[in-house]
């Protein structure tokens, strides 16, 4: 997982319990908790260091469990896949009742989903360990469901972990901008993100909006994604895009966006971190259909299925029709914490 949600994990969970965190000692100085951390120069090997701590707590949240790579197609991704497995059965022999488990991507953990023999396998084994864990959570209410269906094993108990709440204690000054400011989030990455939806379409909208790219720039494919943009006002930092960066920029925009491609597991077997960032900036957000299935945040949310709808969502709000005003009560993260400790029994 990204490390700053680190911090937001800790927030939700301390709610309830005392908490520590366990943080590769390279990239602690990413996380903004101030205590509570512990630094591991076990890197590669984290779960080693579980090992070793593991008995002083009633539970372990692992929030980064062995899902990469999907599978291995290499020498190196085949050794890396095995020593994560393995050591992720030691630390189950040893904490399997204190183990919950966070299941990033469903596609990594059920083989059905697959056709190719060879990643069916290497998905099965995966799936064969994770049977033996009873604790799980995963990132929104649909793939809770979807897990829970497709799971084979009875009273395992699985709850919904967003990637970002809504705090009501903290406030964002509503903005007045002479042009409407859209946040567009996630790497700025033109394999994983539809930008030819946006740019051939909303060209007559040029000059009614600046465009603000919150996410990662790579140096090797994110400049192809740029150019494309060329006729448009545009805002990009062309480093990696901090905490402090992405909240600096985020909370001055009018909207959010997400752009991810469908063909990428979203929706059903894959969560999108643009609902936490929408409730970590309290903004709307504008999103494809696909990714969430059964509208479980429609309360800041506007969906589009094709680029007609799109087109006709920034008409809209352009012209005044939509009054953008999201609601985030239901992801209040008071609600929210509670909602965990009933629904793991812990």
């Amino acid at each position: 997982m990204h490390f700053w949600q680190v911090d937001d994990i800790y927030k939700i969970l301390s709610k309830n319990f005392d908490c520590d965190v366990l943080l590769p000692k390279k990239y602690k100085h990413i996380s903004n908790l101030k205590k509570n951390i512990i630094s591991s120069n076990l890197r590669y090997f984290i779960y080693f260091h579980v090992l070793f701590i593991g008995r002083k707590y009633d539970y372990i949240y692992l929030c980064s469990c062995p899902e990469y790579p999907d599978y291995p197609n290499n020498l190196k991704n085949f050794i890396i896949y095995i020593q994560q497995l393995l050591v992720f059965l030691l630390l189950i022999i040893f904490f399997r009742k204190k183990i919950i488990s966070y299941v990033r991507g469903l596609h990594r953990i059920f083989p059905d989903i697959h056709k190719n023999f060879i990643i069916k396998f290497f998905i099965f084994l995966r799936y064969k360990v994770f049977q033996l864990l009873n604790f799980f959570i995963c990132e929104n209410k649909n793939l809770t469901e979807i897990f829970k269906s497709k799971f084979k094993k009875k009273q395992i108990k699985v709850t919904t972990v967003y990637t970002r709440y809504y705090d009501k204690s903290i406030h964002y000054k509503k903005n007045n901008n002479e042009k409407l400011i859209i946040g567009i989030l996630g790497g700025i990455d033109p394999i994983r993100k539809d930008y030819e939806i946006f740019y051939n379409n909303l060209l007559k909208f040029r000059d009614e909006i600046t465009i603000r790219f919150l996410g990662r720039f790579y140096k090797n494919f994110s400049e192809n994604a740029i150019d494309c943009f060329k006729d448009y006002n545009i805002e990009y930092k062309k480093k990696l895009l901090s905490e402090e960066d992405f909240l600096r920029m985020g909370k001055d925009c009018d909207i959010l966006l997400s752009l991810n491609k469908e063909e990428k597991y979203y929706g059903n077997y894959k969560g999108t971190g643009s609902f936490g960032d929408a409730m970590y900036l309290q903004k709307s957000l504008i999103i494809p259909a696909f990714a969430d299935p059964i509208y479980e945040f429609s309360d800041f949310c506007y969906y589009y299925k094709d680029k007609k709808d799109l087109e006709l969502i920034f008409h809209k709000i352009i012209n005044k029709e939509i009054k953008l005003e999201p609601k985030f009560e239901n992801f209040d993260i008071d609600i929210c914490s509670k909602k965990i400790v009933d629904e793991l029994n812990i």
